[in-house]
């Protein structure tokens, strides 16, 4: 009995690679919404708390709106493959 080889990609239809690219631009979308907003109050109430709260918390802020723009960049790539863009 032969093994045969299996292809590296699997086939999805457009119409759902489409939905779930705008999926991903929407949560990126909130989480930059989500993040900015809170990094903005905790600018505005940063003389409550001490140096290493803020400097901790900013980073933490900082980290989720990279995973957002990943999340973006993700999504971007679904729509343009969808459209039959770059493979």
């Amino acid at each position: 009995m032969t093994v045969t080889e299996q292809p590296d990609t699997v086939a999805v239809r457009a119409s759902t690679q489409r939905r779930r690219g705008y999926i991903l631009l929407a949560i990126a979308a909130w989480n930059v919404w989500l993040w900015v907003t809170r990094i903005r109050n905790l600018v505005a109430d940063a003389g409550e708390f001490s140096a290493a709260f803020v400097g901790v918390h900013a980073a933490l802020y900082a980290a989720s709106l990279g995973l957002a723009g990943v999340l973006a960049v993700m999504g971007v790539r679904m729509l343009r493959d969808a459209r039959g863009g770059r493979p």
